[in-house]
């Protein structure tokens, strides 16, 4: 077979697989039994929300169900608690699962008006089919922040609420009592990456002891024991402490997070059905946003090879007769600098542009920031090594990277319109952009596809992926791009196993992040394989890469002005 029809061959099959994976996964968390669909709403103040609605069959006017506002936290989205939501469903409870403000499709600012918490809880006790005498409350990390805000709001608008991975009190939420928030569930890993932050100095590792928790559970100097029942449901002054061995994100990807909060709400609250905690299904929607992920930048890359049918081939300058051998010291610098540097770029960015009209997305600055430095030093090493980039071909490739791309688009854009459903697996998803958020796509674009030509040119000069079989190309692509935020990962992580901290303990909002980069860094190094091998260069590849990293990155990051 040619190679560009092999290209498009894997392009379509990649995408009828994500197609019929995504379907999967809109099958599990909606079926007959429940109706997910898409609504926007006004808050107090004039600020439009944007939500997804879970509405088992049987919750009508004259059957009003029990409802659960569930919250995602921080650089999140709705559907980051659709796992929740999904199992909370199953059990005949409506289900509103918001976009914070500033975050999804809700309007900015982040942080504003109780991070939007209170509107989402008027308007779900708006809705004609939900009892409002059974509501409860969960959310992780910020989204609990959001729903102790709801409580504050409406101190008799809800029975129960459940934080996971999230905290009472200062910095930003209100303080716990012997009485707020009512009927209280708290599930904090003892391997959270924000124990201080949340609770206090001894925690991850003993929660209980906190200033936080004595005062919230009314123990007075004695720690609150982990498992123990505290208070009466029936007063409304019950608590419980769970404190897994997890951490702060994987919260909402298993069941540790998940049954808890399912026990929780079938002890607090009326009208649900009786299905045991432990029979799930949410991990069947995983399964298919997983494999979702997975296809889609593969399907980019077989239609960039195809893409050749279209376009003439896209010459890279040569390099001037200067043999090119491959490096293990060299590619190990490419991976290891980038991930070197993530922290301290990304530090250095937000105290010198922190955050304005033009450059709002405050963790996108940071990412762009460092990006253009890892490109000025990719640029560098290449004139250092006489070998220089490209001198024509750039229409070309852009068309090669949009014709690759915008099948994938189109397939995440409708599947997201239809059945509120994307390629994702834990904290790592690619959502379609609203129209306010493509203004942000196109500020940060250039940063990012400098970041991919340059670094994979400079792959391309150090270990020609021309040279050996297409699987050794992608595991050294893959190694040289990604690699260094593995090991980064590694030690952070490893770190957090052994102490019960991060190695940088107060950059955990850096360090999840690095999650995504070590996934998108290796969809960088696929394409940049794909586009060299298949189109004769690797500014296609990097061109798709760098538009594809900038729309997963907008398309989620919170907006702050």
């Amino acid at each position: 077979m040619d190679k560009r029809k092999a290209g498009l061959f894997l392009g379509i099959c990649a995408l009828l697989m994500a197609f019929g994976s995504m379907l999967l996964s809109a099958k599990i968390q909606g079926s007959l039994d429940v109706d997910v669909q898409q609504v926007h709403f006004s808050g107090a103040k004039g600020a439009q929300m944007r939500a997804l609605l879970f509405r088992p069959a049987g919750a009508t006017a004259l059957h009003k169900a029990p409802a659960i506002l569930a919250v995602h936290g921080y650089l999140n989205n709705a559907e980051i608690q659709a796992n929740f939501a999904t199992e909370f469903a199953r059990r005949g409870y409506v289900v509103l699962a918001p976009d914070q403000r500033g975050h999804g499709g809700s309007d900015p600012t982040s942080f504003a008006d109780g991070f939007g918490g209170p509107d989402a809880l008027a308007y779900l006790r708006s809705l004609p089919f939900v009892d409002r005498d059974n509501i409860g409350l969960e959310g992780h990390s910020m989204g609990g922040w959001a729903v102790l805000a709801a409580a504050k709001a409406y101190p008799n608008g809800y029975k129960s609420l459940v934080l996971e991975g999230s905290s009472v009190g200062a910095p930003f939420a209100p303080a716990g009592t012997r009485t707020f928030p009512r009927n209280l569930l708290v599930v904090f890993g003892t391997r959270d990456e924000f124990g201080g932050l949340m609770w206090g100095a001894e925690a991850p590792l003993r929660t209980g002891a906190t200033e936080k928790a004595r005062t919230t559970f009314g123990t007075g100097t004695a720690p609150v024991v982990a498992g123990q029942l505290y208070g009466r449901i029936e007063e409304g002054t019950a608590r419980k402490l769970l404190t897994p061995s997890v951490s702060h994100a994987w919260l909402h990807q298993s069941a540790t997070g998940i049954t808890p909060a399912i026990d929780w709400f079938g002890q607090t609250l009326r009208g649900g059905r009786t299905i045991p905690a432990d029979r799930q299904v949410w991990y069947w929607r995983e399964a298919g946003n997983l494999l979702a992920l997975i296809m889609i930048p593969l399907s980019i890359a077989g239609f960039l090879a195809a893409a050749g049918v279209a376009f003439a081939r896209v010459r890279p300058l040569a390099n001037d007769g200067i043999p090119t051998t491959t490096s293990g010291r060299d590619i190990a610098l490419l991976a290891v600098v980038p991930a070197l540097l993530y922290i301290p770029a990304c530090m250095a960015v937000e105290a010198m542009l922190g955050q304005n009209s033009l450059f709002r997305q405050t963790f996108s600055n940071q990412y762009a920031g460092w990006a253009f430095l890892c490109s000025l030093l990719s640029l560098a090493v290449l004139r250092r090594r006489h070998a220089l980039v490209w001198t024509d071909g750039v229409a070309r490739a852009l068309g090669m990277a949009l014709l690759a791309l915008i099948p994938a688009y189109l397939l995440i854009f409708a599947m997201g319109r239809l059945f509120h459903v994307n390629p994702s697996w834990w904290i790592v998803t690619i959502r379609p952009l609203t129209m306010d958020r493509a203004r942000d796509f196109l500020v940060y674009a250039p940063f990012f596809i400098l970041s991919c030509a340059t670094s994979l040119r400079l792959l391309d000069d150090i270990r020609p992926l021309m040279k050996g079989s297409l699987v050794s190309a992608l595991g050294e692509a893959a190694l040289a791009l990604s690699g260094g935020f593995v090991l980064f990962l590694a030690a952070q992580y490893g770190t957090l196993a052994a102490t019960g901290q991060l190695l940088l303990p107060q950059q955990g909002l850096l360090v999840i992040p690095a999650i995504n980069f070590a996934v998108l860094l290796l969809f960088v190094a696929i394409l940049g394989v794909f586009s060299q091998r298949f189109t004769g260069s690797t500014l296609p590849g990097g061109i798709a890469a760098g538009l594809f990293l900038t729309w997963t990155l907008t398309a989620t990051q919170p907006i702050g002005v």
